[in-house]
């Protein structure tokens, strides 16, 4: 089942958010079981989030992002959530979730 990852990071500059990606390289974009991937500046910090094909793959994710994450100064402690549903721009719904009894 596909999982929402939240990445939540208080106090923290944006600028770190970007040297992640410069110490990761490539291997942090090519991920083709992360759905998507998305980033925005809070009152006080940054937030990610991203949607990835199920856990497992996640999971396999942390030996690439985890170095570059520690390289950066961020410390992630990220809360995974089941997706329940996604819209694209096409207006295609699609319920990954159970439907209401």
């Amino acid at each position: 089942m596909p999982i929402v990852v939240v990445f939540d990071f208080p106090g923290q500059d944006i600028a770190k958010y970007h040297k992640v990606f410069e110490l990761g390289g490539p291997a942090v974009n090519a991920q083709p079981s992360r759905f998507d991937h998305l980033c925005y500046q809070t009152d006080n910090g940054f937030t990610v989030i991203d949607v990835w094909e199920d856990e497992a793959s996640f999971n396999t994710f942390g030996p690439i992002i985890g170095p570059a994450l520690a390289g950066a100064g961020l410390d992630p402690k990220p809360t995974i959530h089941p997706l329940e549903a996604t819209m694209g721009k096409d207006g295609k719904h699609v319920v990954y979730g159970r439907l209401p009894a």
